[in-house]
Order: structure tokens, then sequence, then C-alpha cells
């Protein structure tokens, strides 16, 4: 009669639970298997981490462009009254200070962030190259092992039963990550093409001063 155990493996992304007949002798290919649904398990929580750093990280960014992206609506806004002035206007004056002191804030409040968002955007993209990286070693190595237990499961002490119901729940808190990632993706491009869209915009509008008066550039 098969003597079988069940063991609990406790992991930071969910608990491993597998059930063992203790009259075989793992093989080593089975061996080698277990060790990678482990090193699937570790590798699969590094990802989740990464994502959950790099989209709480990337919020705050979106915050800070819509106020630098105020500030250009403003400028612009007073670009238009200047246009339209007479050179006599009385508070002409008053909206050329204020239209410097815009020019001036724009890019001091950019430079404020910039430096943060060029390191989020290449730990951004080192996260597209580890995902790559993952991807690869899953199809390459961790499952084609997989594979060989489901093929040759009566050599192995594993029931194999229980190792496709773990694999399948894995593949369900791994859904969950890639959740979690497509969305980290999504804020991420949006922020990246939102920032280049601001950074022309900006220039455009101090060109565009510039042709105006050259004297309200700083």
């Amino acid at each position: 009669m098969m003597k079988t155990e069940t063991m609990y493996t406790k992991h930071a992304l969910r608990t491993i639970i597998l059930r063992f007949d203790r009259q075989k002798k793992a093989p080593a290919f089975e061996t080698l298997a277990l060790r990678y649904f482990q090193e699937l398990h570790d590798r699969t929580l590094q990802l989740k981490q990464q994502v959950l750093r790099g989209r709480r990280a990337a919020f705050p960014f979106t915050l800070l462009i819509e106020d630098v992206e105020e500030l250009l609506e403003q400028a612009e806004s007073m670009l238009q009254q200047l246009s339209v002035m007479l050179p006599e206007h009385r508070e002409k004056q008053t909206v050329e200070e204020q239209l410097r002191k815009l020019l001036h804030d724009i890019p001091q409040q950019q430079g404020e962030f910039v430096q943060d968002l060029i390191r989020e955007t290449q730990q951004f993209y080192q996260y597209d190259s580890d995902l790559q990286q993952y991807e690869q070693w899953m199809e390459e190595t961790a499952f084609p092992q997989f594979h060989q237990v489901f093929q040759r499961y009566q050599e192995c002490a594993i029931d194999i039963v229980s190792f496709d119901r773990d694999l399948e729940d894995f593949k369900g808190v791994l859904g969950a990550v890639k959740r979690q990632e497509e969305k980290y993706f999504d804020s991420m491009n949006e922020l990246i093409e939102r920032y280049d869209d601001l950074n022309q915009q900006i220039a455009d509008f101090f060109d565009k001063v510039a042709d105006f008066d050259p004297g309200l550039v700083p």
C-alpha cells in the first residue's frame, strides 16, 4: 500500500502543498523539477515585488507632471494676453512679470523630479529585461523539467495529482501578478509618453516666447 505524506512549504508568494510516496526514492529528474518549482516561486515573488514597488513609485510622478502642465497652461494664457495688449496697457508690465516668474518656475519645478523620473524609467526598462529572462527560463528550463515529471510520473515519489493541482494553483497566483504587471506597464508607458509630450510642449513654448519678446526668457 502506498504510504503518502503531505508536505506544506511556506513561501512568501504562496504555500506549496505536495504529497509524496515515502516508500519511493525520488529520481534525479524529479528532485531537479522540485528545485525548479521552488525557484519559480522565488523568481515570481521577486517580479511581484518589483511590480508593486514600481506601481507605488510611478503614481507621484503623475501629480508632479500635472503641476508643471498647470504652470505651462497659465503661462500660455498670459502670453496670449500679452499678444493682444497695446504697449500702453496699464496691466502689461504686471502680466510680463507674472509670465517671467512662470518661465522661471516651470523648468525649476520640472528639474526637481526629472532625475528621479529618469531613475524610475531605468528601473522600468530593467524590469522588462528581467521579465524576458524569467519567461525564457520558464519556457526553456523549468516547464520542460516539470513535463518530465508528468511523463514519467510512475517513477516519481511525488503524487502527480497533487503536483498538477499545485502547479495550477501557482498559475492562478502568477495570473494575478501578470494583471498587476500589465497595470505597471500601462502606467509607466503613459507616464513616459506624457512627460515626453510635456517636455516638447515646454521647449516649443519657450521658443514661442523668445520669438514674441526675447527679453521675457530667463
